[in-house]
């Protein structure tokens, strides 16, 4: 039974003290996590007789832990590494004691030897071993028998270990280490700790797993950690997924731990169309601040090409940069089809890109956090039209598939105004529409004053209106040019806890400088619009004694004089008129209490109606809501003279709009709007879902009606009736399967749909997902009976505590599946 050593040895006493600190600073490797009460009352575990591996001697299964240790576990995991030292600082080696207790003692001159089971302690630092015997010449501490050596944080096993204390070096054979709040543990034939702090593993491994579980693992014939910067390398190295073999490399850098760090990450697999799909990013942490992934890949249908990604975050903006490149393009079609098909004919007529090199390149930037000036940039660019349909890039997500917009934006705030200057342009990847309007630049000056309750509001903008293009596709001019618009408005706001009333009267105006080329004869180049407004905004708010429901009417005036638009219409030769930006706004519940029916500056649009709404709320005795339903509806005293080509709606009254929420309880949930036509009884918009969310379980039901309408441009409106599924259900254990399918009923054609499986363990997760969708791009542009759709199989793995291969799957399953959350 060991017993304490009086020992008055200086020199051995002062070796032990170099010995425990070299231990503590070689074992390093993670802060502590929240410590077992039980484990820090019962002191430190003794080693048992039998040997076992660090991991198992600290494991606790969840049974056996305290509630705050079970909220700091991942659900998926059956327990924890707990830490008995967790909760204990680190001890000033000069000032704290050292309790050594041997069964045998026997010193003399030349050396110290300890025997019959040694334990040395100096605060929450621990050596343990059957023997140990110190060399006072050579300052060699030779340790022997079931080594343990622990402190906070850390803990190491072997059958024997050899402490260098000049060196301050250490190293251990048939080694086992520990990390616990890195839940990390590792094995080795040999484990050397240098005098940097670096461990060295020969034929060593390690993993995030449980003890027991063999999720993944990854081996190497060397394998160096560097516990302070997280981060490792290794030769020879084989990553190993449920104990098979599937990655092996010469070289690896990899990061350790939860923050990702410099390395390789696991790579991604799949298929485009029955090509391969081959990505292996490489992360670069280059400092706290900024990072970047660069991913070589492998698309067989195309070629080999580089993905970047650099991303850079300071006190005052934030800035990403990504893209990619291919050289050249192999030039076969992302449908996996040659250019034409034996039985339809062309495929794809626009992509036609053999030998082409491709490129993306998209840069976001936003600046001025906690500062008067702002600045934004979001720019995205392609080499053709087609980059974003064959290519979808695997490490990052660029979701506009029908443009990409080119914008930035200087602003500047003062005490009561803001200024900013702005140019925007956007590439249009559509082939039957033409560009959009350039702002090359586009002034704007806001300013707001209030004295109480009383404010005006003034709003100033000049813009040039350029266009790449000289004709539109139908061979018709462009017209270019400068607009200045103002609004200046005087206004009044009292808002209590029974209700609200909001006047305001203002001015606007609107006058341009037209290019004279593609202008009729007598069109006028400086055409101006001026027009007045008054409008009156009110609510009351009827509540119950306990405040569960209210009652909540509402009404709203508006009065625009008419503006008389007649220079601004059939300017040219076949009948066009000024319009650089403005569309009508979409009709719907909130459009009742809007001030103009256009987004957009080149309409002044008249208006003499009110709008009479009504909104009833339902909560809880708790306060949870139960509904929110609101309808409304408009009435027009006068016929509207402007729309955007001069005809003339002349409607007493508009259709009926309503919108609602329902909680059927904590998990289920609907909500919907609906517009009702009362002079055709009929439908005119529709669309309602059933969203249901508890624990791991997500179900969507969307409906979407619009009937046929007509448009203020003339034409008809396109009709929709689609319903859209999604779900993330679980099927055993950590097993989700995932899916949606959105089809649309009047085509009777599938929009897209997926399905696939999620496998959530302690230490690792598994996504796959095999996905069909309706190239929209070529659907609009192709005559065949054949429907031009895409498909491909993703698969993605995500080793907790070494890295993930992507998020092509996360990115759809967060677009997709209402209430999906990654980190769950």
């Amino acid at each position: 039974m060991p017993k304490p050593i009086a020992c008055d040895n200086e020199t051995f006493l002062k070796r032990i003290r170099q010995l425990l600190f070299l231990v503590a600073a070689s074992l390093t490797l993670a802060q502590p996590i929240l410590a077992n009460e039980d484990a820090n009352n019962t002191g430190i575990p003794n080693l048992p007789e039998n040997k076992k591996s660090a991991a198992e001697t600290d494991w606790q299964p969840k049974r056996a832990l305290n509630n705050e240790q079970q909220e700091a576990m991942r659900s998926e995991c059956e327990g924890i590494y707990v830490d008995p030292f967790a909760d204990q600082p680190s001890p000033d080696p000069a000032n704290t004691l050292i309790e050594i207790n041997a069964g045998e003692a026997d010193m003399n001159a030349k050396r110290i030897q300890l025997g019959d089971g040694v334990r040395v302690r100096q605060g929450p630092r621990v050596i343990q071993a059957s023997e140990m015997m110190f060399d006072k010449v050579t300052e060699q501490a030779e340790m022997k028998g079931n080594v343990s050596i622990r402190q906070t944080g850390s803990l190491i096993h072997g059958n024997t270990a050899s402490v260098n204390m000049i060196g301050n070096e250490a190293s251990f054979t048939d080694g086992s280490f520990l990390a616990h709040q890195l839940h990390i543990r590792g094995s080795a034939a040999s484990i050397s700790h240098e005098a940097n702090g670096t461990l060295v593993m020969k034929n060593g491994r390690f993993t995030s797993c449980e003890p027991e579980n063999k999720g993944w693992e990854l081996s190497g014939g060397s394998l160096i950690i560097n516990p302070e910067a997280q981060q490792g390398t290794g030769r020879n190295v084989v990553i190993r997924i449920a104990d098979i073999p599937v990655i092996y490399t010469p070289y690896i850098r990899f990061p350790v731990g939860g923050a990702r760090q410099t390395g390789l990450l696991a790579p991604s697999f799949g298929t485009l169309s029955g090509e391969a799909d081959i990505a292996i990013p490489w992360y670069w942490n280059i400092a706290p601040n900024q990072d970047a992934t660069f991913t070589p890949r492998y698309v067989g249908a195309r070629g080999a090409l580089l993905e970047a990604e650099y991303r850079h975050l300071s006190r005052v903006n934030s800035n990403v940069i990504r893209g990619f490149y291919l050289p050249s393009d192999q030039g076969k079609s992302y449908d996996g089809s040659t250019d034409t098909d034996a039985a339809t004919g062309p495929i794809s007529p626009f992509d036609n890109h053999k030998g082409e090199a491709r490129s993306l390149l998209n840069i976001e930037h936003e600046g001025g956090f906690r500062q008067p000036w702002s600045s934004f940039v979001d720019f995205g660019r392609t080499s053709d039209i087609d980059v974003l349909r064959n290519l979808p890039a695997a490490s990052f997500s660029v979701t506009n598939e029908t443009y990409l917009t080119q914008n930035a934006t200087l602003g500047y705030d003062f005490s009561h105004w803001h200024i900013s200057a702005n140019v925007y342009n956007a590439q249009n990847l559509l082939t039957d529409v033409d560009d959009s309007y350039r702002r090359m630049p586009q002034f704007q000056a806001e300013g707001n004053y209030y004295l109480g309750d009383f404010g005006i509001r003034v709003y100033n903008e000049f813009v040039r209106f350029d266009h790449r293009q000289k004709e539109h596709l139908d061979g018709t001019p462009i017209i270019t040019g400068d607009r200045a618009r103002i609004d200046y408005q005087l206004l009044y706001r009292q808002e209590t806890s029974w209700g609200f009333i909001k006047p305001s009267v203002g001015m606007q105006g609107a006058a341009y400088a037209l290019n004279d080329e593609g202008l009729k004869d007598g069109a006028s180049a400086h055409p101006t619009l001026i027009t007045h407004y008054a409008d009156l905004d009110g609510g009351l708010v009827f509540e119950n004694s306990a405040g569960s429901q209210s009652l909540e009417p509402r009404f709203y005036y508006l009065f625009r004089q008419y503006a008389d638009h007649a220079d601004v219409f059939n300017v040219t030769d076949d009948g066009q008129s000024i319009n650089f930006d403005t569309s009508p706004l979409t009709f719907s519940f909130d459009q009742l209490f809007r001030a103009h029916r256009f987004a957009g500056g080149d309409r002044l649009d008249d208006a003499n109606q009110l709008t009479l709404g009504l909104t009833h709320r339902m909560n809880t005795n708790n306060g949870q809501p139960l509904w929110d339903i609101s309808l409304g509806q408009l009435f027009y005293f006068d016929d509207r003279n402007v729309g955007l080509n001069t005809q003339t709606d002349s409607a007493q009254e508009s259709d009926i709009a309503t919108q609602y929420k329902i909680y059927i309880n904590p998990n289920w949930q609907t909500l919907g709007s609906f517009q009702y036509n009362p002079q055709t009884e009929k439908m005119i918009r529709a669309s309602f879902g059933v969203h249901f969310n508890e624990d791991d379980w997500l179900v969507n039901l969307n409906y979407r009606y619009s009937r046929e309408q007509p448009l203020a441009t003339g034409d008809l409106s396109q009709p929709i009736d689609q319903i859209d599924t999604s779900f993330f259900l679980p099927i055993k254990d950590q097993w989700h399967i995932v899916g949606r399918s959105f089809y649309d009923i009047d085509e009777y054609r599938e929009l897209e749909s997926f399905i696939g499986f999620e496998y959530s363990a302690c230490c690792y997760r598994i996504r796959t997902v095999a996905r069909r969708w309706l190239d929209a791009n070529l659907a609009l542009n192709t005559d065949s009976a054949r429907k031009p759709y895409d498909q491909g199989l993703f698969f993605e793995i995500e080793l907790i505590g070494l890295g993930g291969s992507g998020n092509r799957i996360e990115t759809l399953l967060s677009d997709s599946i209402f209430g999906y959350n990654p980190d769950r």
